[in-house]
This record gives structure tokens, sequence and C-alpha cells, in this order.
């Protein structure tokens, strides 16, 4: 039986200090798993050598599952990675971030559970078997967020806003629909757990599986940036159906 296609995607914004390392880490791994696949990196608007280098890459023969969609109007802070995923034509879906903060050696998991009838896979980087590393100011807000999330939205889960998921592409396009594009830019990545509200609110299933993480040196969390959204969260709160089950 043929298997199916993985598509991953990966949003980019001025990455070109990881880039060239990080891609060809991912490429090598999904080259391990011995699985048909393609890489779609969405530059949201780079104005450094983020662009230039991926293309240099795309030329070379060993690259050659790689492609790349560029937006001018970045940095969207997640809308422009939303708008991509139909341009995505694998069965399974692995959403990373470039940083490659987790081990890669996750991916073959996340597809393993995927096959297994799971429509979600995300990385719980607070489960008890998990084994992280990250500088203490952004552990605590991410805790912060966490428990922020849990209490207005009752999600019972402990890292709703990892960057690493996996989903059927059937899943994730309707999910995506529904949440729709935030011209006004305020959601920012309380994307990533909206995307996981509306998944349990459509009571799907979420396989969370304990990962190897360590952060890197350039983070997207930002406490000052970050905390703009929440009026954004607030009203999504206020607004947003109770759970249908």
């Amino acid at each position: 039986m043929k298997e199916k296609l993985i598509s991953v995607i990966i949003p980019a914004y001025n990455e070109e200090r990881v880039i060239y390392s990080s891609l060809t880490a991912i490429e090598n791994q999904l080259l391990s798993m011995k699985r048909p696949f393609n890489i779609l990196v969405v530059n949201d608007g780079s104005n450094d050598k983020t662009l230039r280098i991926i293309k240099g890459l795309i030329k070379k023969e060993h690259y050659k599952n790689i492609r790349i969609i560029s937006y001018k109007d970045g940095p969207s802070r997640r809308e422009n990675l939303a708008r991509s995923f139909k341009l995505l034509k694998g069965e399974y879906i692995l959403l990373l971030d470039m940083d490659v903060a987790m081990d890669l050696k996750h991916l073959k998991e996340m597809i393993y559970w995927l096959e297994k009838g799971y429509p979600i896979v995300i990385a719980n980087r607070y489960h008890k078997k998990s084994k992280i590393k990250r500088y203490p100011k952004r552990f605590i807000i991410s805790k912060l967020y966490n428990a922020f999330i849990r209490l207005l939205f009752q999600t019972g889960f402990k890292d709703n806003i990892c960057g690493f998921k996996a989903f059927k592409r059937k899943v994730i396009l309707k999910l995506i629909h529904e949440a729709g594009i935030d011209k006004t830019r305020t959601r920012s990545v309380f994307w990533d757990t909206e995307i996981l509200i509306r998944a349990r609110n459509n009571n799907l299933k979420i396989k969370e599986i304990p990962v190897n993480w360590q952060e890197a040196k350039k983070s997207e969390l930002n406490f000052r940036r970050e905390v703009k959204m929440i009026p954004h969260i607030i009203k999504f709160w206020i607004n947003f159906p109770k759970k249908r089950f």
C-alpha cells in the first residue's frame, strides 16, 4: 500500500542565522523516515537574507522537496501561515517552528499517532515525561499564559501554544476555515491556541506527546508584544460558543 504524503509547513521571519541548519536537519530527519514528503516555508515578510538563502537551497538536488511562498505584508504573526495551509497536498501535515527546539525524532511519533486515528497530535512541553530546557523568564511567561487559557477556556491542556503540531489535512483546513483570517492582526500567536479550542469544540480527539525540547536563543515569545493580544482573547472568549458536547 502506498504511504500517504507528509507535508511540512514552517513559518519564517528573519531566520537567516538558523534557516540553513534547521532546514537541513528537518530534511534529513524526513528522509530517514523513508516516507514521501514535501516542505513549504512561509516567508512572512522577512527583511534579512532568509529568502535568498532558501532560494539557494532549493536549487540544490538534496533540497528538491522544499518550496517557498513569500508575503510582503509580514510579519503577520500566523495569519499568512494560516492562508498557506491550503497549498499543502499531504494527507498528514506537520507544523514546525524554524528554531527546531523540539527533538526532530518526535516527527515520526506524531505521524504514528495520526495513523492510529488521532486527527491532531500536539507537543506537550509540560508533560511529566518531557525533558525541557528554557530560560526562566520565558518559562514563567509561558506558564502564566497557559494558566490564563485553562482558566478561560477549560482546555485541559498544560501546553496551549507550542508551535509543533500534526494534523490530518481535512481537519486543519476545516478549523482554519472556522477561525478565519484576523485582518487586525491582534490575534498573534493566540492562533495556535484558538485552533485547539475549536478542535475541542468540535469533539476532535487530540493526542498530547511528551517531548525533548531545548529553547533556542531566539524566541518568538515576547511578553510586551504578546500582552497586546489579551483584548482579542477576551473578546474571543465572550463571543465564542460554548462546547457542543
